[in-house]
């Protein structure tokens, strides 16, 4: 594994710049608080999710990206009672460029709003060397 760090997307689409009329007129794109841990046989990555049902939480890995993405979608309500809404639908992302993982073993919870993703480590391919005869 090379490093463990954000993948950070370089380009300015409009979903990655914060816009506060986007606000109202649609889905937002955060980013959430993530803590990486290394140990003797996997990288393990806690992101912060709260209030995102485990149902609307996809973790997917492709060509050494991982991507870690929650979308919450609120559910229109025929009740007209509020005085005031301020939760609307979001959408937090959050990439992380990583290489030396046993991608078919990664394993991920989901506890109390904290998305625990354990990334095992593949075992370090130490060159064989031997001896070779001078005739």
């Amino acid at each position: 594994m090379f490093d463990m760090i954000p993948f950070a997307s370089r380009s300015y689409e409009p979903s990655t710049i914060w816009d506060p009329f986007q606000e109202f007129f649609g889905t937002v794109v955060h980013s959430a608080a993530t803590d990486i841990r290394e140990s003797d046989e996997a990288f393990i990555i806690e992101t912060e999710l709260p209030g995102y049902d485990k149902s609307e939480i996809a973790v997917s890995m492709k060509e050494g990206v991982l991507t870690v993405r929650a979308e919450h979608q609120n559910k229109e309500e025929s009740d007209k009672g509020y005085i005031r809404r301020e939760r609307t639908s979001q959408t937090v992302e959050r990439r992380f460029e990583v290489s030396g993982v046993d991608a078919a073993n990664i394993r991920a919870e989901y506890v109390n709003g904290v998305l625990k993703l354990t990334l095992p480590k593949l075992p370090e391919i130490v060159p064989q060397q031997h001896q070779i005869e001078i005739q």
